[in-house]
């Protein structure tokens, strides 16, 4: 039954991590378990476009998930409100010039975490809806790239790129996966220019970023980087509900209270509802 909470399976190593820098780590979608999620087609890879923060809005604890993603169930799962990151009014530093917002537009990033030295994250987040949703379990995602990605090509000669419903290509999996009842936070990074001190009102990167993009893709760029981190909300923390794996040792138990005690002392630690019924291998 689907909640406003989500709830993501990991070890004690990540949990660690997302406390101290406060982030949610994304990942490239060539990165992730399904290999079939990271599609190539009309030339573009779009694996390594992608980037995505995979979490689940069953309540109910899943056997296979421990298993998968919390080291033979001696991790955690983490649980936190459904939107989980800060969305602040977009504001363009005063140094860039030409730069301007009708209104206010929220945001989990900042304008300058959009533009990197070789990329720039595509804002399709200020749509809740294209930031995030369920996963769609299909037949082929193969298919799903197909009618949703096409090549054009102009009279002059230009080649275009025409694409449906892009926010929405990295939430569909192979039906095998449905187990898996998944939630997720996507981006589309796509290489970019560097970006000059007075911003993108520049007129020389101006002029040059919007076929600079467009090529990118269609000549399949790598922008370099593997992955994505986007901060939390300054108080998301103290609504945070860390689980302990239902096989976790007592050292590792102790480590997740040291780490909650120093990090987020507001947050609540709970045992699996699993503890004591499911017998370790090995042991």
């Amino acid at each position: 039954m689907a909640t406003e909470r989500i709830y993501h399976y990991t070890t004690v190593d990540s949990l660690a991590l997302i406390l101290k820098t406060r982030t949610l780590r994304f990942t490239r979608l060539d990165g992730v378990d399904d290999v079939r999620e990271a599609q190539q087609h009309i030339g573009i890879d779009f694996g390594k476009y992608f980037f995505v923060s995979c979490w689940t809005q069953e309540e109910a604890e899943s056997i296979p998930q421990w298993n998968m993603y919390s080291r033979e169930m001696q991790g955690v799962r983490l649980e936190l409100p459904v939107y989980p990151f800060g969305n602040a009014p977009l504001r363009p530093p005063e140094r860039w010039s030409g730069v301007g917002l009708e209104g206010d537009i929220n945001s989990p990033l900042s304008f300058e975490a959009l533009w990197g030295p070789t990329y720039f994250v595509v804002p399709l987040f200020f749509r809740r809806d294209y930031f995030a949703g369920p996963v769609q379990y299909v037949a082929s995602v193969r298919d799903v790239y197909a009618r949703s990605v096409q090549r054009e090509i102009l009279p002059t000669g230009a080649v275009t790129i025409r694409i449906e419903a892009l926010p929405t290509l990295p939430r569909h999996k192979s039906q095998e996966w449905h187990f898996q009842k998944e939630y997720r936070f996507s981006l589309f990074i796509v290489p970019s220019l560097p970006m000059p001190p007075e911003g993108p009102g520049a007129q020389a990167f101006s002029e040059r970023i919007g076929q600079h993009l467009s090529q990118s893709l269609i000549n399949n760029v790598d922008h370099g980087i593997k992955y994505f981190d986007v901060p939390l909300d300054s108080s998301v923390l103290k609504d945070l509900v860390v689980r302990i794996g239902p096989l976790c040792t007592a050292g590792s138990q102790a480590c997740v209270e040291a780490l909650i005690s120093r990090f987020a002392p507001d947050a609540r630690i709970e045992s699996s509802a699993l503890s004591g019924s499911i017998r370790s291998r090995g042991r």
